[in-house]
């Protein structure tokens, strides 16, 4: 009874926001999805029976005047819509259902010149292709637009977590150490320190400028070669400094000791060891990574600051499962030019797309525990989150449920744009199409895996809440 009280405690009140702005939401990025489909079927001379913009009950109709044009809707529930094109049939016997005589009849040859399904194979190809097409334009526009005007969320230049034995500690890089230069160029950001010795294999050495205590100081030295994997079952390869902005740590799933005092999976252990020793540097036990079948552990050397952890006396404080080294008001937006904001975007999106599919792979072989597919209430918790942020997070949050509902919709799964692709291809390559029965076959078998996956996310997602609330 605890668990069902719980579940519900303090969601009432975050319904609105939480689950119409999810709408909102889901009805945008897919509404444009839909549109990118329309404008590609139109251009070659598809007719687009309906376009509607929501699902149930139709509000408003208008549009349709001509036997060609377009009718649209908008209807009760707005969550996504839909279009419907004319002539989805087999080009060796094309027929439609006859909906006054309650009978399929054949095509006339007027409507042949407008059917879906008498178009060629790579038309067809790019009709279906424009849905998740427009869908990674969308995100590339809007992250674009963010960077060069408000800017992209960054990291200060100031280490607040630095690894032991790591090159910048056996330099003589300290806590506290601001890196307001690399190689004679301004540092504007931790990230752009990351960029140039993340990638950077074999490492080569690089100078750095440091404000320490208003005293200039330079460091030579190169990062580390690293490789491992992580507890997701993602294979890493790349260059180390040390030197890191991390700000915020997940008291639970990742301190794993204190100064040597194993506090695995005590957060009540680690409040009370942190509390005792605030405003002290100490030595952080963080797992991160697997060797074998056991979780490997990195030490760094961090300082928690009073002031920013008061939260640690109030159970039912938003922050009370994290602790900060540094303050959680801070935030760092650094504006790029055009050119920039565009290369940064184009390699955010590439890695965005390679981490999905890792992940996902990860997932099928066993390797990764976290829920992989979000349900229902995941993705309200998201949104909701992101509009309570403000506008900065919730445009960032459109640009990113419109990249995944592309990812997701490439996918070689039937009754996906992906399986469809498939299937077009197919056809491009053999000259024939594949028989409608298999295609039927496989559309209600990919629907039924859809429902089960569907099913299973929103399940995951009330168990998760369940446990969050329970362990808390």
């Amino acid at each position: 009874m605890e668990v069902i009280t719980a579940l519900f405690a303090g969601t009432l009140e975050h319904i609105f926001i939480f689950v119409f702005m999810l709408f909102i939401t889901l009805f945008i990025v897919i509404t444009v999805h839909e549109w990118g489909h329309y404008i590609v079927a139109r251009y070659f001379g598809v007719r687009v029976e309906e376009f509607s913009f929501g699902f149930g009950k139709a509000l408003y109709t208008f549009g349709g005047k001509k036997e060609t044009d377009t009718r649209y809707f908008i209807r009760a529930f707005p969550i996504a819509g839909y279009i419907k094109l004319f002539g989805d049939v087999d080009p060796k016997n094309p027929q439609v259902w006859d909906a006054e005589k309650e009978k399929p009849r054949p095509l006339t040859e007027k409507e042949k010149d407008y059917a879906y399904g008498m178009k060629p194979a790579w038309q067809r190809f790019l009709i279906v292709a424009a849905g998740p097409l427009i869908n990674i334009i969308l995100t590339f526009l809007i992250v674009i637009s963010v960077y060069s005007t408000v800017g992209q969320r960054s990291s200060p230049i100031v280490i607040d977590t630095l690894a032991v034995e790591s090159p910048a500690y056996e330099a003589g890089i300290k806590l506290g150490d601001k890196i307001i230069a690399m190689d004679g160029k301004d540092n504007r950001r931790m990230e752009d320190v990351y960029d140039s010795t993340w990638y950077d294999l074999p490492p080569e050495p690089h100078t750095y400028t440091v404000m320490r205590d208003d005293k200039i100081l330079e460091f030579t030295f190169a990062a580390l070669e690293r490789r491992y994997e992580t507890k997701k079952g993602i294979k890493m390869h790349h260059g180390q400094t040390g030197m890191c902005h991390v700000g915020v740590i997940n008291i639970k799933r990742a301190i794993s000791s204190i100064n040597g005092i194993s506090v695995k999976d005590q957060p009540d252990k680690t409040r009370e060891l942190i509390r005792e020793n605030f405003d002290k540097e100490l030595l952080i036990g963080l797992t991160s990574y697997v060797v074998g079948d056991e979780e490997g552990e990195d030490f760094f050397l961090m300082i928690f600051p009073a002031r920013f952890n008061e939260h640690f006396d109030y159970p039912e404080h938003k922050h009370y499962k994290y602790t900060f080294v540094s303050d959680p008001k801070e935030k760092l937006f650094v504006r790029l030019p055009l050119f920039e904001a565009i290369k940064r975007t184009g390699f955010s999106l590439k890695r965005g797309v390679v981490s999905s599919y890792v992940l996902i792979h990860a997932a099928f072989k066993g390797k990764n525990d976290d829920q992989v597919v979000a349900g229902f209430g995941k993705m309200s918790q998201t949104v909701g989150k992101a509009v309570k942020a403000g506008p900065y997070d919730y445009i960032m949050i459109i640009a990113s449920f419109s990249f995944m509902l592309a990812i997701i919709n490439i996918l070689p799964i039937p009754a996906l744009d992906g399986g469809y692709l498939v299937f077009l291809l197919y056809e491009i390559v053999m000259g024939k199409a594949i028989s409608s029965r298999i295609q039927t076959i496989a559309i209600i078998t990919g629907l039924i895996m859809l429902l089960g996956i569907m099913i299973f996310a929103n399940i995951s997602d009330l168990l998760a809440y369940a446990s969050d609330k329970s362990s808390d």
